[in-house]
């Protein structure tokens, strides 16, 4: 009786080798789903002209970013940016014009513009300072009588050492493409068009603060387009948008041809995860304009590098970029969209995303809260009522069982010791053998290291389980149980879907979607009569369960991409405090439930296990974890070869020299150092490698800032605001490599006025200062003890201090200036008790300031010994080198 009984239950088996096949699906599901983001149009060439005149031709845009890219970094402030690229784009201009319809009517306006604001960038407060900044905007008018334009913004300035092809060049080259193409029509759109190129973005988003608030027309603008790149070729992503006005949306989904779209991406993006912003903040914040914000993401890696070049780049990026974005355009200017801007309450916000780019879905957030529930409640009602049918309600309790303790339960358990195992993984990589990070430069090493061990738990638990808490005797056949623990994993997801709908988390559509597929197996598989051949059944069951999760593993596994090549280069610029192998073990963990969960309960249906599927998966990760430690393999970072694609490390490295100035003006004392910003955990352990190796295994002076004696009196330790604010290293140099100070801002007190208030408690001080010199520069103001800033002149409202931990606390000025200008005047209010003054034995100085001078691109007048410096680093090290002189006053 009890080798029947066995005989018997192998009819439910799946052979031995049906756990790879199951991994197989899930790597083909990957690789599909990955090469969709690069799957773009052909460019057209000048040969397609003649066919298609009025359609975006990726080769003319080309042309245009080339010749943007040739006049390499593009700095604010920068000939190559002032000068250089905005002749280029007038240029440009001047032709679109000459060759436009004769019904057309293109207005070009070139703004000079000055101005301030406050605002929080990233948890740093500021006040962000511009001066004669740039601003070419071109206007194509609309028809008489029609109100409401749309505006195109991208930015053609760049940061130090980076061309800046994807970022931002190639979104100036797609909207000059769109402008001449819209320029050439026979009939003029409905709305106006406007084009914004601004010239200050990276320093960061001040142009666009001049255009929005300042430009007349500025005040036109119903809606807007941010043309935007973190990263550097593949699809361009909708990953922001309104905020609030659901019709723009509602457009896209109508207009864009080869959609890429994510709702989470925005709210990942305005989480705060990523260390960007963009345009849209300004827009948004200050002009209080609805739009979208599009972005390229992947091969973060060149974002901000030398290596942002057009070499990384190709037309069909451009066509993809521009197919869309000219469609949308032509849909926003030729319709309704722009009036209903004004005329519709802005309510909401919308849920959208694609799939691989086939089609667009979007929904209202109220909808789409309906629809999770939805999912969640007939789902379930499903996957139990189809068992129930089967086995008989009376039965009840052992589905309940099966589903809660099986299904339920066990994902909840393999959950748990997925993300605590991958974390430890993280932590030992980090810690016993200086490993992390082995994953920046080989993709598939995440996979390895922290997916592969996450799969193989879930498994293990669903395993172990069913192993332990399994009852011999059961009313469900193997293959009816199988199908109820999928109905608890089911539920397990319905839990999170639900509970991120409550708190308002759009995000939860990513469930939503791969619930919805794996609601259709019971549905489609009911009429199925289980009772009558269990071997048979589990085949049915089997085949019905492939098909849809092929489509539910084309969702889930791209959203592990997206994750990966956001997060995987940020990793890069995330700084050097935090194990960045936490974050990715975490994301990979997460990754790996939402792809496999409905793989889990299979496991069951499998000979041996262990043996293939569970094996072959920790083989797999301690292959990994020994290519990680013991080979080149597991080494962050790759120089350009011709055979692969560079994955640099970061290296911020300014020359700088510190005057203190006494009362009269004069320098009284100074010093020098390499000052160093630790842009990725190994970044210290790189630059005291190249320093011991300059110094002949003598790594001199080398300290933290907050090691420095002077971080007790000097405002913000007598450093940059940068060097407190993150991680940083500063290495003194002798007196014979302190950089010239020829050039600088200079602040000099043009008068100072003392008044006291009537009742005689408070004294008040006014002091005019005058900063001389047209250069990227920062002002950090301390007041003293019992010392109070109560107005300045820079902005209408006193700012939030800049606050790092206890000891560092100042007003932080940012200055930025496009062309030179005139001084500009700085006028300060302080006030303290006269109770104070009276008490003080001899007159003190009542505020403490900071001014930081920056030069970029300034390698002709750097000393030797830096420029030899530099030279030194490694292939694999992307440095961005820089002169600060930082002057230091008391008054």
């Amino acid at each position: 009786m009890k080798s029947k009984q066995k005989t018997a239950s192998n009819l439910h088996w799946w052979p031995w080798y049906g756990g790879w096949g199951m991994l197989v699906l899930l790597a083909l599901c990957g690789t599909a789903s990955y090469l969709s983001f690069f799957h773009l149009p052909p460019a057209l060439n000048d040969g397609d002209l003649g066919r298609l005149p009025y359609a975006f031709n990726g080769a003319r845009a080309w042309n245009t970013l080339a010749a943007l890219d040739a006049l390499g970094p593009k700095p604010v402030g920068s000939t190559a940016n002032e000068v250089g690229a905005v002749k280029l784009l007038e240029r440009e201009f001047t032709l679109i014009n000459a060759t436009k319809h004769a019904v057309q009517e293109v207005l070009y306006e070139k703004q000079i513009t000055s101005g301030a604001y406050g605002i929080n960038f990233f948890g740093s407060s500021m006040t962000s300072v511009y001066r004669n900044v740039q601003n070419l905007i071109v206007r194509l008018a609309g028809q008489e009588g029609v109100a409401g334009a749309l505006m195109l913004n991208c930015h053609f300035d760049s940061v130090a050492s980076s061309p800046g092809a994807s970022d931002d060049c190639g979104s100036c080259a797609v909207m000059l493409e769109i402008l001449r193409v819209l320029s050439r029509g026979s009939e003029r759109p409905r709305h106006p068009i406007v084009f914004l190129f601004n010239g200050a973005e990276e320093t960061p988003l001040q142009a666009s603060h001049g255009f929005i608030t300042q430009h007349r027309w500025a005040k036109e603008i119903r809606a807007f387009l941010n043309l935007e790149s973190v990263g550097s070729g593949g699809k361009e992503l909708l990953f922001q948008s309104g905020p609030q006005h659901p019709w723009l949306v509602e457009a896209y989904a109508r207009a864009v041809r080869h959609p890429f779209a994510h709702a989470i991406g925005e709210e990942i993006f305005q989480s705060g995860f990523i260390p960007s912003d963009t345009d849209f903040r300004i827009f948004r914040d200050f002009g209080h304009i609805p739009g979208l914000d599009f972005a390229h993401i992947f091969n973060g890696y060149r974002y901000h590098t030398r290596y942002d070049s057009v070499e990384y780049l190709s037309p069909a990026v451009l066509q993809n970029t521009g197919d869309n974005v000219l469609s949308l355009v032509r849909l926003l200017t030729d319709g309704d969209y722009l009036e209903r801007s004004t005329k519709e309450r802005a309510v909401g916000k919308s849920v959208f995303f694609d799939f691989l780019g086939l089609f667009f879905v979007t929904w209202s957030e109220k909808e789409a809260a309906i629809i999770n529930v939805l999912v969640a409640i007939l789902g379930l009602m499903v996957g139990y009522w189809t068992t129930l049918r089967n086995v008989g309600s009376q039965h009840w309790r052992a589905v309940a069982r099966e589903s809660l303790l099986h299904g339920f339960c066990a994902t909840l358990v393999g959950a748990g010791a997925a993300v605590g195992v991958n974390l430890a993984i993280a932590f030992l990589l980090d810690r016993l053998v200086q490993r992390s990070m082995a994953w920046f430069s080989t993709y598939t090493l995440a996979i390895g290291l922290y997916c592969l061990p996450a799969m193989a738990l879930l498994f293990i638990a669903h395993r172990e389980f069913h192993r332990l808490f399994q009852r011999k005797e059961t009313p469900l056949p193997l293959s009816l149980a199988v199908k109820t623990r999928l109905t608890g994993v089911y539920l397990f997801w319905s839990v999170i879907m639900i509970g991120a709908t409550i708190t308002g988390l759009r995000s939860a559509y990513v469930i939503s979607v791969l619930l919805a597929c794996m609601a259709l197996v019971p549905l489609i598989s009911e009429p199925y009569p289980w009772h009558f051949s269990s071997k048979m059944a589990s085949l049915v069951l089997s085949g019905i369960w492939l098909h849809l999760h092929t489509v539910a593993l084309l969702w889930t596994t791209q959203f592990f991409h997206i994750f990966a090549n956001i997060f995987i280069p940020i990793a890069g610029r995330s700084g050097a405090n935090d194990n960045p192998d936490l974050l990715i073990a975490m994301v990979t963990a997460a990754c790996s439930l939402l792809v496999c969960s409905f793989m889990l309960p299979l496991i069951n249906l499998l000979r041996n296990p262990y043996k293939t599927t569970i094996g072959t998966l920790l083989a797999l990760f301690l292959v990994s974890l020994l290519l990680s430690i013991a080979t080149p393999l597991g080494f962050p970072y790759r120089e350009a070869t011709p055979q692969q694609s560079p994955k640099v490390q970061r290296i911020l490295a300014q020359h700088t020299l510190r005057q203190w100035y006494d009362s009269d003006g004069l320098v009284r004392a100074d010093d020098a150092g390499y000052l160093f910003r630790l842009w990725d955990r190994h970044n210290e352990a790189t630059i005291r490698e190249v320093i011991a190796s300059n110094a002949g295994g003598n790594a001199g002076s080398i300290y933290k800032p907050s090691q420095m004696d002077e971080c007790t009196t000097e405002v913000f330790c007598g450093l940059p605001a940068s060097a407190v604010r993150f991680s940083s290293l500063w290495f003194a140099q002798p007196k014979s490599n302190h950089p010239e100070a020829v050039e600088m801002v200079k602040l000099s007190l043009q008068s100072r006025n003392k008044t006291t208030a009537k009742d005689g408690s408070v004294l008040k001080s006014r002091l005019a200062f005058n900063l001389t010199g047209s250069y990227q520069s920062s002002i950090l103001l301390r007041p003293r003890r019992n010392v109070t800033l109560a107005a300045w002149n820079l902005t209408p409202q006193l700012p939030p201090q800049l606050s790092v931990g206890d000891d560092h606390r100042a007003y932080y000025v940012l200055i930025t200036h496009g062309l030179p200008g005139q001084p500009l005047q700085l006028i300060l209010d302080l006030e303290q008790s006269a109770t104070d003054v009276k008490s003080a034995a001899q007159e003190t100085p009542l505020v403490d300031i900071s001014v930081t001078s920056n030069f970029w691109e300034y390698h002709e007048h750097f000393m030797p010994a830096f420029s030899k410096f530099i030279e030194s680093f490694p292939p694999w090290a992307h440095v961005v080198p820089s002169v600060s002189i930082v002057n230091l006053y008391s008054f």
